[in-house]
């Protein structure tokens, strides 16, 4: 849910279940001799329109058009064991370019803010699993699949000792997982979409 400030065109709170997770695109330029497996810790914090942080979009045809890897995040705004810096929920910018409003998110004690209709900036530490959205060489890291798929919430499948590891799974598997990525950033987007409107809607003081 979300609670609107006093003054209508202020950041406003948008509640977060604990450990309630959501997804977005990241983007970046890989070495092709990185593996397939990546680590959330290893993500770098870059300074863009709303400061420092982890920026992200729920928009498919932008993350595309950067020309770089498309990347998937799974991230948790409102942790259920407090983080070192004690932020929680998310910030949601009600204007389409009000930088300067979205920027005091982290001032606010936010997790991460939402801006631009589409666009996130995240602190870091709630990024709680990094996967990519495809894999394009030919050799397969079953190894490497099944620990990506421990740090999700709710992955859409699992390795394990009987697991069939052939070309064919492999190209399977890459594929269901990318079919999830894809629904589950179109399911945070469609929640955020929501919250945008109903807080726009509002008088400033409550939207749900």
């Amino acid at each position: 849910s979300i609670v609107a400030s006093n003054q209508a065109l202020k950041m406003s709170t948008f509640r977060c279940k604990p450990d309630e997770a959501f997804s977005a695109y990241f983007c970046v330029v890989l070495f092709d001799s990185i593996g397939y497996e990546l680590f959330p810790q290893d993500l770098q914090e870059s300074t863009g329109p709303v400061g420092s942080g982890i920026y992200c979009t729920l928009d498919l045809e932008k993350a595309e058009a950067t020309g770089k890897e498309v990347l998937i995040v799974e991230f948790r705004p409102s942790p259920s064991q407090p983080s070192r810096s004690g932020a929680s929920n998310l910030g949601i910018s009600p204007l389409e370019n009000d930088a300067q409003e979205a920027s005091r998110w982290r001032q606010r004690g936010f997790t991460g803010v939402l801006y631009s209709r589409t666009d996130l900036c995240l602190r870091p530490e709630c990024i709680t699993a990094l996967y990519r959205r495809e894999w394009r060489k030919t050799e397969t890291a079953w190894p490497s699949l099944g620990r990506t798929l421990t740090q999700m919430q709710d992955p859409p499948l699992s390795v394990d000792g009987e697991t069939v590891q052939t070309d064919a799974a492999w190209a399977k598997a890459m594929e269901r997982l990318k079919s999830f990525g894809d629904k589950q950033v179109a399911d945070t987007r469609a929640v955020l979409e929501l919250a945008v409107a109903n807080c726009a809607d509002s008088s400033g003081s409550r939207c749900s």
